[in-house]
């Protein structure tokens, strides 16, 4: 640390405060006081660091990205997310300056490593209005896709992980549940005469009515690019079918999924690793999505509050949760209004239901514990 500051006093006075040779001293040294847990200094050095390298490199200079990473984590580890944020969206676009194409690995790695952010952002209600961070997420899916498209044809490879985020989006915009305001959920409803929605509100409002569209859309674009694929393996085929059936499913269109879920079964059946493979999918029944779209992230959510109830319950050939009871032993009132919030978690909740021999069938007495937030 001593030497960081001494070599940045020397550079300052034989150089000058502006002088580009600053850049890196002031990142190691803003580096170190992160390391320390000493965020405040560390932000200052990283925030003057990143101010010359724009000032000698110009405003995307790749040699800020590190900076700009460091700089992000400071934000975070004082819980100014607001800031945090700010500093994600310019670490994106700079990182999206030096690799315009979509198809590009770094691009790739930068646009989920930022709809990542958006995603959790969302989820611990970042914003005064939550659904422009939808809206943004869209935005930021659709148009890798239509570049990706427009160089590279609708069955190119390159779009299946840019087609997942969109049908991951679908899944957030489907329980999208209005905005907040003074601590109460309201519609986002439309507008009176009095007002004038905003652009922004327009295309949601599209977005979320033809969202089971969108997602069903998503969901079969990845299947026509393994099928075009010859080198696609009979697995992935059956995983492409498998998500389509678990989207019907979530939307509670039943006689569909079943359908489906058959049809995955009859896909693998006769493969070499079937057995295997077929009792991690359908061996018991499994809650929907699949995947860690509604898994909180580095913002934190607004309740504080959590306990794990354990439950007993059938789940029948619609993956629904019947015959619900619960295990763990009501000690207080907070326990009673988790236990109430588990009960309606659960007969809400969507399961992937179990086949038994590539029928769809009911699955009686599933024990589970589940960390309910109230």
């Amino acid at each position: 640390m001593e030497d960081l500051l001494a070599e940045v006093e020397r550079l300052e006075q034989q150089e000058g405060p502006m002088s580009s040779g600053l850049a890196r001293p002031l990142a190691d040294l803003g580096y170190a006081y992160l390391t320390r847990n000493r965020s405040s200094e560390a932000i200052r050095y990283l925030q003057r660091s990143i101010h010359l390298a724009r000032v000698s490199e110009g405003l995307y200079a790749p040699s800020q990205e590190e900076m700009l990473e460091q700089l992000i984590a400071a934000y975070i580890s004082q819980g100014n997310f607001m800031a945090a944020d700010e500093q994600q969206t310019y670490l994106f676009r700079v990182k999206s300056f030096q690799r315009e194409h979509p198809g590009n690995p770094q691009r790739l790695e930068a646009t989920l490593r930022y709809a990542n952010w958006m995603r959790v952002a969302y989820l611990g209600d970042l914003d005064r209005e939550r659904y422009p961070r939808l809206v943004g997420l869209n935005d930021l899916y659709e148009e890798a896709i239509e570049e990706l498209e427009e160089a590279e044809g609708k069955n190119s490879p390159d779009l299946l992980p840019y087609l997942q985020g969109r049908i991951e989006l679908s899944y957030l915009i489907s329980v999208y549940p209005g905005e907040q305001e003074t601590g109460f959920r309201a519609d986002a409803r439309q507008p009176t005469d009095f007002e004038l929605a905003s652009d922004a509100q327009l295309r949601f409002w599209r977005i979320r009515d033809h969202n089971f569209r969108y997602g069903l859309e998503a969901l079969e674009q990845k299947e026509e690019i393994l099928q075009a694929n010859p080198e696609s393996r009979p697995e992935e085929h059956a995983a492409a079918r498998l998500a389509l059936a678990d989207w019907y499913q979530w939307h509670r269109r039943y006689a569909k999924a079943i359908r489906l879920y058959e049809e995955v079964w009859d896909i693998m059946v006769d493969e070499e690793n079937a057995q295997a493979w077929l009792q991690q999918k359908f061996s018991i029944p499994l809650e929907l999505p699949r995947t860690d779209v509604f898994k909180p992230g580095q913002v934190p959510l607004g309740t504080l509050n959590t306990a794990e109830i354990s439950m007993d319950f059938t789940v029948s050939r619609h993956g629904e949760a019947k015959d619900i009871k619960i295990l763990t032993e009501v000690t207080d009132k907070d326990m009673q209004s988790a236990i109430t919030r588990a009960y309606h978690y659960l007969r809400n909740m969507r399961f992937r239901p179990s086949l038994d021999n590539g029928e769809v069938v009911a699955t009686p007495h599933i024990e589970r514990n589940y960390q309910i937030r109230y």
